[in-house]
């Protein structure tokens, strides 16, 4: 009697196992115009996201604090600890620093959890795309959010409080292009945190607190006590601020300036790896054990 052939195997999803490059990029398109959209759709939760939330949470309290201290417009304190004399500018660039990184660290975590919360967070990942893909590509709307916040807050600065920046400030630019993937991993780990321990969100808040507190956004490095500058200097954050206030400023750097930009690069690339690592840690360990249908 002859054996019945072998069935033949089936043939693989297309995507589903080794998705193209061109599919990620596509899909982490279509979050940022999702997030572009639901934003256009409620334009007071844009004007309050965008403006009137940094400004009353943040700018106003820092500058009208600081300018109680000014003696003829200026500062000789933060002068003298710091190199220059605009307090405005100084502080600016500082709040436009912690902007972006608390809506960073914020911004992934909050997507993952409104996934959750309306039940779709299941549907989606298994999609033929790398989750990353839609984590990366929810904050990187909320990173375009946060600059255009920065840029209104610098400019503020400078109409309400006198803040002068040259055009050497445009130098700041690339300090910005290393900073981002290690804003990207940092987002990374947040997210993690949520698949984790899914009541995550109090965690990442007093964590980008935190970053922005140790990364001087308020104040110089130099007055944070012995033991919590090493951490400091483990955050790119405080690498780019720093940065930052020179190119804009002039204002002096506690290292070389390019000390300080290999000091970005290396961390910024170790946050991104760090990031990447975690996520991928979690979101396998969700898949192996089923629990993300129960997330």
């Amino acid at each position: 009697m002859t054996a019945a052939p072998a069935p033949s195997p089936a043939p693989p999803v297309p995507g589903l196992a080794d998705a193209g490059m061109g599919l990620h990029l596509r899909a982490f398109a279509a979050v940022m115009r999702k997030e572009a959209r639901l934003m256009r759709r409620h334009p007071l939760t844009l004007l309050n996201t965008l403006l009137l939330m940094p400004l009353y949470q943040l700018v106003l309290p820092v500058l009208l604090l600081g300018s109680a201290f000014l003696v003829r417009g200026r500062s000789a304190g933060i002068g003298a600890l710091t190199g220059t004399a605009d307090s405005g500018g100084w502080l600016a660039i500082g709040m436009a620093g912690a902007l972006l990184t608390s809506t960073v660290l914020a911004g992934p975590a909050q997507a993952v959890t409104g996934e959750r919360s309306t039940g779709t967070l299941e549907l989606t990942w298994t999609m033929p795309v790398r989750p990353g893909s839609l984590v990366l590509g929810s904050m990187a709307g909320m990173t375009a959010l946060a600059l255009v916040s920065g840029t209104a807050v610098i400019g503020l600065s400078a109409l309400l409080f006198g803040a002068e920046y040259g055009l050497d400030g445009l130098l700041a630019l690339p300090v910005l292009a290393v900073l981002l993937p290690g804003l990207a991993g940092q987002g990374l780990m947040s997210a993690a945190l949520v698949l984790r321990w899914r009541q995550a969100m109090g965690i990442t808040d007093n964590v980008g607190y935190l970053v922005s507190v140790l990364a001087g956004v308020t104040f110089p490095i130099a007055v944070v006590s012995g033991v919590l500058q090493p951490i400091a200097y483990l955050i790119p954050t405080t690498w780019a601020i720093d940065l930052a206030r020179h190119l804009a400023l002039g204002a002096d750097t506690f290292l070389p300036p390019t000390a300080e930009f290999a000091a970005l690069a290396s961390s910024s690339a170790a946050y991104l790896a760090c990031g990447r690592y975690l996520f991928a840690s979690a979101e396998r360990r969700l898949r192996n054990d089923g629990s993300i249908s129960q997330h």
